[in-house]
C-alpha cells in the first residue's frame, strides 16, 4: 500500500458509494487507476467488504443465561435464528447481537428470545451511537 491507496481508502470510508470517476477527479488520476487499485485492495484482503451504515439503527447485545440441561439445544436453535451468536463460559452462557431500526423492534426480539425453552434470564445492552 502506498499513499494513493490510503487516500482512496479514506474517501471510501467517508462515502463507500463514491463513484470511481469522482475519486479519480479528487486525486487527479484516471478512473482506471482508481478501479485497478480498489480491485487490488479487494483481492489482497485490505478491503474486506463494502457495507451500509444507516443513521437509524439500534444495536443490542443480549446476554443469556441458559438452563444447563437444555443449553446445547438452545444454543443450536439460537444459531439457526441469529447470525451473531457467541458462546461463553461463566455467569453468561450466550450473547446474541441484534440490529433493529427501533428500540421497540429490539425489545420485541428480546421478548422472542425470552420465550425460547431453556432461556433462564436475559440482560440487554444497547449500543449508543
Amino acid at each position: 500500500m502506498d499513499e494513493m491507496d490510503y487516500r482512496i481508502l479514506e474517501l471510501l470510508r467517508e462515502n463507500s458509494r463514491e463513484k470511481n470517476m469522482e475519486i479519480a477527479r479528487k486525486l487527479n488520476v484516471s478512473e482506471g487507476t482508481i478501479r485497478k487499485r480498489i480491485l487490488n485492495m479487494v483481492d489482497s484482503g485490505i478491503i474486506q467488504k463494502f457495507t451500509v451504515e444507516t443513521a437509524i439503527s439500534i444495536e443490542g447485545i443480549v446476554l443469556i443465561k441458559l438452563d444447563s440441561r437444555r443449553a446445547s439445544a438452545t444454543i443450536k436453535l439460537l444459531k439457526n435464528i441469529y447470525r451473531d451468536v457467541y458462546e461463553f463460559s461463566g455467569r453468561i452462557d450466550v450473547a446474541v447481537r441484534i440490529i433493529k431500526s427501533t428500540i421497540d423492534e429490539l425489545n420485541m426480539e428480546v421478548d422472542k428470545i425470552r420465550e425460547i425453552s431453556g432461556v433462564i434470564n436475559t440482560d440487554t445492552m444497547v449500543r449508543l451511537k
